[in-house]
């Protein structure tokens, strides 16, 4: 076997293994010769060379991560400005406040516009339905020949019936075919359930609604958003009528 350069010293010749850094004989430091390729822990370290020296830089792509932006306040407090905007900061920062309060005013006005439309409404159809009465009072009178109170004294179950029912007929009849009563459709109001037995239902609380009209007033005036009496006993809400029926709130 003969003797190479890459395996044996320099200076006595003696047979080396390639890792050896020192001669065993003579102790003379042995270069080690370079590798045909580098090692992997090698590629690594001379990847991050040309970064750490400014040279090479990969292009990467890299997107900010959109859920983790803090959003910027736009409604209120102070605004840091720099470059031709920083003159009006003040300007900013003083009418912030009037910026959101004119934003408020708007909701605030609707609210009570929705609350005396609501309240008028219901008092109209009181004033309908007491009218309504007062017609079945006077015919029953004028066909018994007989004053009030001796015709309601001796067939009142019968007039209280008719009253009943007359009364349910007015609201239910409407609301079944349109989802608003009368007095509903003048003022622009009207129930988004198209189902007749729910119709059916809030006819029926109407009437209750209307006839304690006391008591539905003070639960508009109790609730925030000025709900009705028979709104509370079905869980149905009276929208306002557009091309579709929206919410109110």
């Amino acid at each position: 076997m003969t003797m190479t350069a890459s395996n044996a010293c320099p200076s006595c010749r003696h047979k080396l293994s390639p890792l050896t850094i020192e001669c065993p004989v003579c102790g003379i430091p042995i270069s080690r010769p370079p590798l045909k390729r580098p090692l992997l822990f090698q590629v690594s370290k001379d990847a991050e060379a040309p970064q750490q020296r400014g040279h090479g830089t990969p292009k990467i792509l890299s997107a900010p991560a959109l859920g983790r932006i803090a959003p910027v306040d736009l409604s209120g407090g102070t605004h840091n400005l720099s470059g031709p905007d920083a003159g009006n900061q003040d300007y900013y920062r003083d009418n912030s406040g009037v910026a959101s309060a004119a934003a408020a005013e708007p909701e605030q006005a609707d609210g009570q516009s929705i609350f005396w439309r609501l309240a008028l409404m219901e008092c109209q159809e009181a004033v309908s339905l007491l009218v309504l009465n007062c017609l079945i009072v006077f015919t029953v009178c004028w066909q018994l020949n007989l004053p009030p109170g001796r015709a309601y004294g001796d067939f009142w179950p019968y007039l209280i019936t008719l009253h009943f029912l007359v009364s349910w007929a007015y609201f239910m009849l409407p609301m079944l075919l349109t989802g608003s009563s009368a007095a509903m459709l003048r003022m622009g109001f009207g129930i988004a359930d198209s189902q007749p037995e729910k119709r059916l239902s809030f006819s029926l609380f109407m009437l209750l609604s209307v006839a304690f009209l006391p008591l539905s007033f003070l639960c508009m005036v109790l609730t925030p958003a000025h709900t009705t009496l028979a709104e509370i006993l079905t869980g149905q809400e009276i929208r306002e009528r557009t091309r579709d029926l929206v919410r109110r709130r």
